[in-house]
């Protein structure tokens, strides 16, 4: 009996503890699903799911091959022959009394040779080295780029499910105050204190809202589906913006040509347009290349057994150390239109950076502006958002005394609303004309994520759309 009894109580047990780790577990995954994803979290996934940035990074890495290849070119180049032959000759030649005597010989033959190529002046092979790390340069430019436009795309439909939430939470707050005011007009009207008019403007604005509603809900589904496309991962519990969090920083420094001098030294599509006119001039040299002359030094080893029919089963042993040189004489034109198809691409990429550089300049001077300004529009809507309150009380005690009608109310409402919107909205705007300024002059980083992000609140997310 006691053997079962122990038995009964070990298994006792083992169910508690099974039952007290599924406790456990479902608490985690509990707050693990509650647990807000903020901006830093999705630029950490969209770094290993976002598909247009890997497939920049696999472009990138396989430029940066084309240095060791070119570099190839430029050592020692080691080779070896190998031939074996059955070999049958027949020979017809005088005999000692002038008649012709007919011979046959069959043979083995064989020959290897070892081959040490090193090229001492190639001017070909040099520039070609020269354009690959030209090349390699603009790869890890455009690579860094796209790292830019991934912060860029990633804070956009960041925020834009952040505005999308906060459009649907607004709506549905106005739409809740409509109800009542539709409520308070027909309970009025029935007391004789109201009139139909009242009913029928409070009415018309609730089934505005309502309209407005499912427009909202629908946009929220749409900007989780967009930011989702760039991390892979669902987008249904997002940390969310908090205004007393926020830090409303003019741009510094103050004079938007210290940006655009700044932004022509280090935009990443800028460096990639400069790394683009070196390799063009590398090509220029490789085309002026076809007419200079090559030298390498050559040294052969080889062994050759049997090589024809006076050398039967004889082998010979050679080595050769010499310089070998090739001069180009006559092409018929070639080398010389390949020349000026250099120098007309060279043109080219010159003019492409220079169109990019004005662009460049032209798009640091929005987004300054856009962040200077939007420091002054912030502050002013928030006092705009202020005032938009008291005329809301404001309206309701004037109600309450009969200076002012329900549709005095209903306007005031609206204008609430319009402020709160048009003050999310300036917020958001804020924050992207900052990401996307540091953006165009390559300091758009983890620290500049990191301070974004400090502006954000794990609060559990309003559960509308999908």
């Amino acid at each position: 009996m006691r053997p079962k009894n122990i038995r009964f109580h070990r298994t006792g047990a083992r169910r508690r503890a099974a039952g007290i780790g599924a406790t456990l577990a479902m608490a985690m995954g509990i707050a693990q699903e509650v647990r807000a994803m903020d901006l830093m979290q999705s630029y950490e996934i969209a770094l290993q799911q976002d598909p247009t940035y890997q497939a920049a990074r696999a472009d990138a890495d396989a430029s940066r091959e084309a240095v060791p290849q070119a570099f190839a070119q430029l050592l020692p180049n080691l080779s070896a022959n190998l031939s074996q032959g059955a070999n049958k000759t027949d020979s017809i030649a005088p005999g000692y009394f002038g008649t012709p005597v007919a011979s046959v010989f069959s043979y083995q033959s064989s020959s290897y040779a070892v081959v040490l190529r090193q090229p001492i002046y190639r001017k070909y092979n040099f520039a070609m080295y020269q354009q690959a790390k030209s090349q390699a340069d603009s790869a890890d430019a455009t690579l860094d780029q796209n790292l830019q436009d991934l912060v860029v795309r990633l804070s956009g439909a960041y925020f834009e499910a952040l505005m999308a939430q906060d459009q649907l939470a607004l709506v549905l707050s106005t739409k809740q105050t409509y109800a009542a005011q539709l409520e308070g007009a027909k309970r009025s009207f029935k007391a004789g204190e109201g009139t139909r008019t009242d009913i029928d403007d409070a009415q018309a604005r609730y089934d505005m809202i309502v309209a407005q509603e499912l427009e909202a809900t629908q946009n929220v589904g749409y900007t989780r589906r967009q930011l989702q496309a760039v991390t892979n991962q669902p987008a249904e519990n997002l940390a969310l913006l908090d205004p007393a969090r926020m830090t409303l920083i003019p741009p510094l420094p103050a004079k938007v040509d210290d940006w655009i001098a700044r932004g022509e030294d280090v935009n990443a599509e800028l460096r990639s347009a400069r790394a683009n006119i070196d390799s063009a001039r590398q090509e220029v040299e490789k085309a002026r290349a076809g007419h200079t002359p090559t030298v390498d030094l050559v040294v052969q080893r080889g062994r050759d057994n049997s090589a024809n029919e006076l050398t039967i089963n004889q082998y010979f042993l050679s080595t050769m150390i010499g310089v070998q040189a090739t001069i180009p004489m006559f092409s018929g034109g070639y080398v010389r239109s390949q020349v000026r198809q250099a120098q007309a691409s060279l043109e080219k990429y010159q003019q492409l950076y220079e169109a990019k550089r004005r662009d460049i300049d032209l798009q640091i001077r929005k987004e300054f502006q856009n962040v200077a300004e939007g420091v002054l529009k912030v502050r002013a809507l928030e006092q705009a958002e202020r005032s938009a309150d008291q005329a809301v009380f404001s309206n309701q005690k004037g109600f309450q005394a009969g200076t002012r009608t329900q549709i005095d109310i209903l306007n005031a409402e609206q204008q609430r609303m319009n402020a709160k919107r048009d003050l999310a909205q300036a917020r958001y705007a804020y924050i992207m004309a900052r990401i996307r300024l540091q953006g165009l002059v390559g300091s758009l980083n983890e620290t500049e994520i990191g301070t974004v992000n400090s502006w954000l609140t794990r609060s559990r997310a309003p559960a509308a759309g999908g």
